[in-house]
């Protein structure tokens, strides 16, 4: 998946910029396209001179703190900043390694960017490099000039700094920025919240909101390629998946799935998901009680009820890759995802303990809870949670972790926060969902006995 999404972009390149092709890049000099806000054309690779090191760092801050943007390495412009020749460049990984480190080294905060190399299969070693730069939230970012930061941006087709009035105005953005992602977090659980029956079963509602927010258009057309992408998806895939959305409708500015079955009874049964059209969303799991524990709490004068850590973590995972799907894929939302998950408790069981089924029994961890736990937040790369699976685990690790906590757990087993699944603590039934899963997008698996 690439970086950097574009719609300008990726109608002159023709496709998305993870797949740009020697073909694309020359026809730009037929098209005469010319350098813009987000588009900048080199005609050799930066050198290795401390100037040469800053003009890099510049270039890439300047998009960062900007709308985003490409470096196009290869390209020569004409004195209209138009591409003009596609001679090419040296793509070694020799290269692409020493322009990582340059702009870790030379810009700060370090933004998010990528080096793609686009092969020219008739010169072996040659061809372009690709510097993919979305906008960043941590802006302003800064470059080291002599004794001094400066800020670099992007106007129109050059680069200029910021003043210091413009430096102070971004960094009260970037502040306000993160306020808001915090409190729209907040208002999307609430929304789902609102739908649920918290009478007799504890929920899990998880949400995710990105930095950098996309953007679809609900029209029938779109409507109805996600009620048949959502009657067919499988969603709790440590659980086995299969049809879990049967029903599927339109809210403000969102998409919806649950499994409410008749018109006199609208709220989901099991389990529901609400897609924005920014990119943001959030999906609810009901939770079930494991049943009687064979260690009693001392004191305990009220029902109990017990929430499986196992469910919590199949839970976890089933539901980020879902949202973090639908914000990359449907919306092409970018950059850091804001993630939290709330754990609601059942209204009927003043009690809420966390367990697990070993050996036929039911057993209990930690202490009791008499109401629902604080949220527990983190963020991950959006990118890195569609298209790792140790990344996405590493996430659900430390919600599942930090839900554990309010129980009196330092750590819940079934997942590491070096993005594992541990074997020995998932049961019987779901282990064969967990080694398929984990062997679909790439995770390890401790603990497993030989032969398994």
């Amino acid at each position: 998946m690439a970086m950097l999404r574009s719609r300008r972009l990726e109608a002159l390149f023709d496709g998305e910029l993870d797949a740009v092709t020697p073909e694309k890049i020359r026809s730009l000099i037929d098209g005469q396209v010319g350098e813009a806000f987000d588009l900048d054309f080199k005609g050799q690779l930066y050198g290795g001179s401390d100037k040469e090191k800053r003009d890099l760092c510049s270039d890439v801050a300047a998009l960062a703190n900007t709308a985003g943007g490409l470096l196009v390495l290869g390209v020569v412009e004409d004195d209209q900043s138009r591409a003009a020749d596609a001679a090419g460049v040296d793509v070694s990984d020799g290269e692409v390694g020493r322009i990582r480190q340059i702009v870790a080294a030379g810009v700060s905060p370090l933004p998010q960017f990528d080096v793609v190399k686009v092969l020219d299969a008739a010169t072996p070693g040659h061809g372009f490099l690709l510097i993919e730069v979305p906008r960043s939230v941590l802006a302003p970012h800064a470059v080291l000039v002599g004794e001094s930061l400066r800020f670099p941006t992007r106007n129109g087709a050059t680069t200029r700094h910021l003043s210091e009035p413009e430096v102070a105005v971004a960094y009260r953005t970037r502040l306000a920025g993160e306020a808001e992602r915090t409190g729209r977090l907040a208002r999307i659980e609430a929304d789902m919240h609102n739908r649920l029956d918290l009478s007799e079963d504890p929920w899990l509602i998880v949400s995710l909101v990105p930095d950098l927010p996309g953007d679809f258009t609900i029209r029938r057309e779109t409507f109805a390629e996600f009620q048949q992408e959502m009657q067919r998806k499988r969603f709790l895939f440590l659980d086995g998946g299969g049809t879990n959305f049967p029903h599927a409708d339109v809210g403000h500015n969102r998409l919806r799935a649950d499994d409410v079955f008749r018109e006199d009874h609208p709220q989901p049964h099991y389990r529901a998901i609400e897609i924005h059209t920014d990119g943001s969303g959030t999906a609810a799991v009901r939770l079930y009680s494991l049943g009687t524990p064979t260690r009693a709490f001392a004191g305990q004068d009220s029902p109990l009820c017990t929430v499986s850590d196992e469910a919590l973590a199949a839970a976890l995972i089933g539901t980020l890759q879902c949202l973090a799907s639908n914000a990359a894929d449907r919306a092409h939302a970018s950059g850091m995802a804001a993630l939290r998950a709330s754990l609601f408790v059942a209204a009927n069981a003043p009690q809420t303990a966390l367990g697990s089924i070993r050996s036929g029994f039911v057993s209990t961890s930690g202490h009791t809870v008499h109401a629902n736990p604080e949220p527990v937040e983190t963020f991950a790369p959006l990118d890195e949670l569609v298209s790792s699976g140790r990344d996405l685990v590493e996430a659900a690790a430390r919600l599942h972790h930090g839900v554990g906590h309010a129980f009196g757990e330092p750590e819940l087993p079934q997942l590491t926060l070096d993005g594992q699944l541990a074997w020995p603590f998932w049961s019987r039934d779901r282990r064969p969902y967990v080694d398929a899963w984990a062997d679909d997008n790439g995770v390890e698996i401790i603990g497993k006995p030989a032969g398994h």
